[in-house]
């Protein structure tokens, strides 16, 4: 009797320690479901994805049924943070985007990540420094990616015919984005140099630091101030009205939305557009080569020079998009989910998540990985890095484009951070009510509705209506 129960001690031991190390089984897989913006659960190559990453993580001991959900109708960022907090919708995994996720946060619906990254295998190698800043002060987003960076380009074939791009890439100065925005139109190479999708946000990204826009929060004197009422925000909105004055920008900018900003650079109407260093350059690449052939290829353009010279800087206060855990999900269904993004972030998941699945994305001869025409629209489901591929991979081509590629590396060599807080709920409607002001006023400026004259009253309006007492909460906590 003491050998069996001897035996059937070490056996319950090696269960136990068995079932802590795997997820599931293969009769009863761990079901995972995932709400992701733009990933729809019929889509081909979302089948496909979803059906690799399950055989992989099964290799593993890591059963699981991913099952990915349909977003509500509406604006993602609007009706999915909502609907996630009434309970319409109760995913295990979620992606928010947008900064939406803060409610959520606070009425305790999401899981505290830090033990699950610095446990991971591989996630926690695959984020960068930027990521994982984010994480110490805010975690419960994870997003391995390049910080999120907006990079102009034009297409080469009109670069080459200007006669003051080379000038513009020796020395990018403002005065010299000017010369090269007046050359594209008066040369007829374009309509508009530059059209933007409601408000000046991405221009933002490559003017900010060439007039002094360093940082969302500012020390003037000895008082911290939200960027967007300082000499310096003056002196980039002139520049802008002088762009709108002179018809290089758009004048439909403030109606126009993504797409049909996109469609004005595609039909040659806008000579720049302005996108995410990597995967949206990507994709714009992609587009414009399908239309114009090789010599419509894209060229990334460098940030402006002044004050000083970088891209828009970035924040470090938390993620403004990524992946989350419900933490209303049962423990075992929180694991595999984590599981997951372990997964995505591993040497086989990259492979799937970046060139996604052999016979449906590309075929392997003689060792060679060669893509299929469907690769062309194929698109990371997870993680958007080309960082983390198994290494020694021989590619027909390059995973990114030389655009692409070289947008990564303007960005990583024009990297500045960002001096940010992020405000507790109930000072959010004074930051809304703020910002507010300074969308209707820096519009008007723009478009020549109001003249510069009526800064300080729009200053007066921005701090009454919030700014002066944000500030006192900024002297608080920023030291």
């Amino acid at each position: 009797m003491k050998k069996f129960l001897a035996l059937f001690l070490v056996m319950l031991l090696f269960t136990s320690v068995a079932a802590a190390q795997g997820i599931g089984t293969p009769e009863a897989p761990v079901q995972v479901t995932f709400l992701m913006k733009d990933v729809m659960p019929e889509e081909i190559d979302t089948v496909a994805v979803m059906d690799a990453y399950e055989k992989g993580l099964a290799a593993q001991g890591k059963y699981v049924d991913i099952v990915v959900l349909e977003a509500p109708a509406g604006r993602y960022v609007d009706v999915v943070p909502l609907a996630f907090r009434t309970g319409e919708i109760n995913p295990d995994m979620i992606y928010f985007q947008g900064n939406t996720d803060a409610p959520v946060v606070n009425e305790g619906l999401l899981v505290d990540l830090t033990e699950y990254i610095n446990n991971s295998e591989h996630l926690k190698n695959l984020l960068g420094d930027h990521s994982k800043m984010r994480l110490d002060n805010y975690p419960y987003l994870v997003w391995a990616a390049p910080a999120s960076v907006s990079v102009p380009a034009i297409r080469k074939d009109i670069f080459a015919k200007t006669k003051t791009g080379e000038a513009l890439l020796a020395d990018p100065t403002v005065d010299n984005y000017l010369a090269f925005f007046r050359d594209l139109k008066e040369s007829g190479l374009a309509k508009y140099a530059v059209s933007e999708d409601g408000s000046t946000g991405r221009m933002d990204s490559y003017f900010n630091h060439a007039f002094g826009v360093d940082s969302t929060i500012m020390k003037v004197g000895d008082k911290y101030v939200y960027s967007m009422v300082t000499d310096a925000e003056k002196a980039k909105l002139e520049f802008y009205a002088l762009l709108y004055k002179e018809g290089l920008l758009d004048p439909d900018y403030i109606t126009k939305t993504w797409d049909t900003m996109e469609q004005s650079f595609y039909e040659g109407e806008t000579a720049l557009i302005t996108g995410r260093a990597g995967d949206v350059v990507q994709v714009y690449n992609t587009k414009v080569l399908s239309m114009y052939g090789d010599e419509g290829e894209l060229k990334a353009l460098p940030p402006a020079k002044g004050e000083s010279q970088a891209f828009r800087s970035i924040d470090v206060t938390k993620e403004e998009r990524g992946i989350a855990i419900n933490a209303d999900s049962p423990k075992e269904v929180q694991d595999a989910a984590f599981a997951i993004l372990d997964f995505a972030a591993s040497p086989e998941g990259r492979m799937i998540d970046l060139l996604g699945v052999e016979g449906t994305h590309y075929e392997i001869k003689d060792g060679v990985i060669t893509f299929l025409p469907q690769k062309d629209a194929y698109w990371s489901r997870f993680f958007p890095t080309i960082d983390g591929l198994p290494e020694g991979l021989k590619l027909s081509k390059p995973v990114m484009s030389e655009p692409a590629v070289e947008s990564l590396a303007l960005a990583k060599e024009y990297y500045a951070q960002d001096l940010n807080v992020v405000l507790p709920e109930e000072m959010q409607p004074l930051y809304q009510a703020a910002r507010s002001v300074y969308n209707e006023y820096a519009s008007d400026f723009v478009r020549g509705v109001r003249t510069f004259d009526d800064w300080a009253e729009y200053v007066e309006k921005f701090n009454s209506l919030g700014g002066d007492q944000l500030s006192e909460y900024l002297a608080t906590v920023i030291k």
